[in-house]
């Protein structure tokens, strides 16, 4: 019985060690987890930043486009006072000509006034001459002073006019030189303005490469990580199967001799039919129903290899009802669970070596009742025995399905 207990002793540690193992294999999960989580976070952070840029960038673009529009209109804007400037030009040359025919027809006038004081000096010749009369001569003379007298005035207005032309030419010619002279300094700060711009432009397409550079390798790190979670997905997903494998094997083999819980494997054993009322010894007459109910069981997880490889161990576990007190029924339920073990063991097994190495013997007491329809406890299906199987690594793979969930 010592070395029963030795046995059980040396692996219950080497479950706590493989237990070990395993929480060490969750926590490399857990991490890889984490830090996929934190890189998505990061290529979602960067993703949102490089949408502003991509934002800020267009709205830069679209500016210019507008300033190069404006600096178009102030251009064509220059170009059209140049060509005012021209017009203006044009039309001083044609009001200095027309000055100059008028300072002609001016010269023309003296000329016909000489002409005419000439003629008049003729007339009084001829009037001495002809000797004509008085009033006759006076009349003439009257109408020579009043034709003197209009081309005279004719000869004021026209220098009056020649004078103001003169001005306006002048003026005109003052403020066409300011205003190209300031147009032009406008455009020299437009094209400045432009140079700027476009100095501001290649700026921002070479930041905007580098954050595409930066998502394209935060694309790659995140589609790494992608890759190596699904495959871990896949992997984790066929080491639970193996427990769906095993529980179809077994039902395969012992056909439908046996009844085992089709999801979990579990063999279920009334304690009315094994045990009397708080004993722990095995009746006679439930002996023989024990074995035929539980060897072929047994058997067959120990003849094949295909459904042995994958158990880790197979426990027989004692459940009472919550009639008595708590350590009472645990007592009770290690007790009853070591003498179905014990049981177990006299039976002659081929691989009997093999079944120590995998059966472990445990007592519930209370904790694990059966309830019925009403939500009551079952007292009568309470008292049981359960053989279960633990498939390697279970435990683990039901933390990491929790966390992948």
């Amino acid at each position: 019985m010592q070395n029963k207990n030795n046995n059980t002793n040396f692996w219950i540690s080497y479950a706590d060690l493989m237990a070990g193992l395993l929480f060490v294999f969750i926590l490399l999960i857990g991490a890889i987890i984490v830090k996929y989580t934190l890189l998505q976070s990061e290529s979602a952070e960067l993703e949102t930043n490089l949408q502003k840029e991509k934002t800020a960038l267009e709205k830069n673009r679209n500016e210019l486009l507008l300033k190069e529009k404006r600096l178009k209109n102030i251009i064509n804007e220059l170009d059209e006072s140049e060509e005012e400037v021209k017009n203006l030009q044009e039309e001083a040359i044609l009001m200095n000509e027309k000055l100059k025919n008028s300072i002609l027809e001016n010269e023309q006038l003296k000329l016909t006034i000489t002409e005419k004081e000439g003629l008049l000096e003729d007339k009084e010749s001829l009037i001495k001459e002809f000797t004509l009369s008085k009033e006759e001569i006076e009349k003439k003379l009257e109408d020579l002073n009043k034709q003197k007298t209009e081309l005279l005035g004719k000869l004021d207005s026209m220098s009056t006019l020649l004078a103001n032309k003169e001005e306006e030419y002048e003026k005109l010619s003052n403020s066409s030189k300011k205003k190209l002279d300031s147009l032009v300094e406008q455009k020299l700060e437009k094209e400045k303005l432009i140079e700027l711009l476009k100095s501001k432009n290649q700026d921002l397409d070479a930041e905007m490469k580098v954050m595409a550079i930066k998502l394209q390798n935060s694309e790659k790190e995140h589609t790494l990580l992608v890759n190596e979670l699904e495959t871990t997905k896949t992997k984790i997903k066929n080491l639970t199967g193996i427990k769906i494998k095993v529980i179809t094997l077994l039902k395969e083999k012992l056909g439908k001799n046996i009844n085992i819980d089709s999801k979990s494997g579990n063999l279920r054993l009334s304690s009315n039919i094994l045990f009397d009322q708080g004993k722990s010894e095995l009746k006679p007459s439930s002996k023989a129903f024990l074995k035929n109910a539980v060897y072929d069981y047994f058997q067959t997880i120990l003849n094949n290899k295909e459904i042995n490889r994958y158990i880790d161990t197979i426990v027989i576990e004692g459940h009472t009802n919550s009639t008595g007190g708590f350590l009472y029924n645990l007592d009770l339920s290690q007790k009853r669970a070591y003498s179905v073990m014990d049981f177990l063991l006299s039976l002659d097994f081929k691989n009997k070596e093999k079944l120590r190495q995998l059966v472990v013997a445990s007592g519930r007491s209370y904790l694990d009742p059966v309830f019925d329809k009403n939500g009551k406890e079952d007292k009568e299906a309470s008292r049981r025995i359960e053989i279960k199987l633990n498939i390697k690594n279970e435990e683990a793979i039901k933390e990491i399905r929790t966390i992948l969930k």
